[in-house]
């Protein structure tokens, strides 16, 4: 069933929250301008405009997917927006910019989201590659443990990520403290601790995938990215 941007409450109801995010970043981004512009010296100038740029980028990473719906003229999946919308700003708008990472499992907690989003970006995938007489005959179960599996595996692959960037001397991973490295257990908390938000925030998503599958199976279709006509 293919649906207008617009067209139902969740979607005009994710425009508010799209709209928020936006205003929040402006007011953000000409607050840090103006700190640019008066700093009193050229490192705080520095960092302010840095600030700037991360402002920009987190405007564009919201906005892009909204731009291309509309220019493409594609349905827009508004459950699946709307947890991506949480984590751009959970994780760069508020965990960067304002340093909420420094919250005790603020980092676990957008783990947790982005597991959920990955899968149903999995169902998305899922209604691209299986033609659509095909997948009410596939099990609820089958396709909770895929979207389950995909997200795993994304979280995977972005510790793959941060353990490269480590060896540039990063800390992606937290496997310093204060200069110090930690070892055993300690030194992979962190990791460990991503992977398990990442599995739960898929478990939990894909639980409620499957019994909404059970009682309807084109309820996957909620998140196909639909052409408008």
């Amino acid at each position: 069933m293919m649906m207008k941007n617009g067209s139902s409450t969740s979607e005009k109801a994710l425009n508010v929250f799209l709209w928020f995010i936006v205003i929040s970043m402006l007011v953000s981004l000409i607050l840090t301008t103006k700190t640019a512009l008066t700093a009193a010296t050229a490192k705080a100038a520095g960092a302010a405009w840095f600030l700037d740029l991360e402002i920009v980028a987190g405007l564009l990473i919201v906005m892009l997917p909204k731009f291309l719906a509309i220019k493409l003229k594609v349905y827009l999946p508004p459950l699946l927006y709307g947890l991506f919308l949480m984590f751009i700003y959970g994780a760069i708008y508020l965990g960067t910019i304002y340093h909420f990472y420094s919250i005790p499992y603020w980092d676990k907690g957008l783990h947790l989201i982005s597991g959920a989003l990955l899968a149903g970006f999995a169902l998305s995938a899922f209604g691209g590659l299986i033609p659509d007489e095909g997948i009410k005959h596939i099990p609820p179960f089958f396709i909770s443990m895929y979207a389950t599996a995909f997200a795993v595996f994304c979280g995977v692959l972005w510790e793959f990520y941060e353990f490269t960037c480590d060896s540039f001397g990063m800390n992606l991973q937290r496997y310093m403290k204060n200069g110090h490295l930690l070892m055993g257990r300690a030194a992979l908390m962190d990791t460990m601790g991503d992977l398990f938000a990442d599995f739960f925030g898929a478990l939990i998503f894909a639980v409620i995938a499957y019994f909404k599958l059970r009682k309807d199976s084109r309820w996957i279709e909620k998140f196909f990215f639909h052409r408008n006509l």
